[in-house]
C-alpha cells in the first residue's frame, strides 16, 4: 500500500472535521513503519461497539458507517479518521464501524504511536494535535446534536 494515497486522501478531504495535520510526504513515509494496514471489506467490521482495543484509523479508502447498537449515525470516506475515542481514553468503543465501500484503512496503535513519539517527538505532537482536533469537534457536534434533539 502506498503512503502517497494516504496523504492524498488526508489532505483532499473537505470536512469539518477533516484531520487538520498537514504532514510532507517524508513525514508520512517516516509515519508509516508505525502503521497497520488493513483491506476494508464490505460488511467486515472494522471496529465493535465495546472493544477495548487503543488503535485509531485513517481512511485511504472506501467507506464506512458508523453504527451505534444497530442506528447508522455516520458515513465516512477517504481521509477521514475513525476510532480516536478510545485511541485517546482506552476506554470501551462507542460504536462499531462496518465498511460499506472496500478500502483501506492505515492503524496506528497507542503502543506504536508512544514509540513514534519516542524516535520523532515532533511528528508525534503534529499527529496527535491533528487527532485531537477531530475528537474535539466530534466532541462538540455530538453535545449540540444532544441538546437541540
Amino acid at each position: 500500500m502506498n503512503v502517497q494515497q494516504l496523504m492524498d486522501a488526508v489532505e483532499q478531504l473537505n470536512a469539518r472535521d477533516a484531520l487538520q495535520c498537514k504532514l510532507s510526504l517524508d513525514e508520512w513515509k517516516a509515519l508509516a513503519p508505525y502503521l497497520s494496514v488493513r483491506f476494508m471489506r464490505v460488511g467486515d467490521p472494522l471496529m465493535f461497539e465495546g472493544d477495548a482495543d487503543r488503535e485509531v484509523y485513517i481512511l485511504a479508502e472506501g467507506e464506512v458507517e458508523v453504527r451505534i447498537q444497530d442506528h447508522a449515525l455516520a458515513t465516512l470516506g477517504a481521509g477521514n479518521v475513525v476510532g480516536e475515542g478510545t485511541f485517546f481514553s482506552g476506554e470501551p468503543r462507542s460504536a462499531t464501524v462496518v465498511p460499506t465501500k472496500t478500502g483501506v484503512a492505515w492503524g496506528l496503535k497507542w503502543d506504536r504511536f508512544e514509540a513514534l513519539s519516542k524516535k520523532h517527538p515532533g511528528l508525534a505532537i503534529d499527529l496527535l494535535k491533528g487527532l485531537a482536533i477531530v475528537l474535539a469537534i466530534r466532541m462538540r457536534q455530538a453535545v449540540l446534536v444532544e441538546h437541540f434533539a
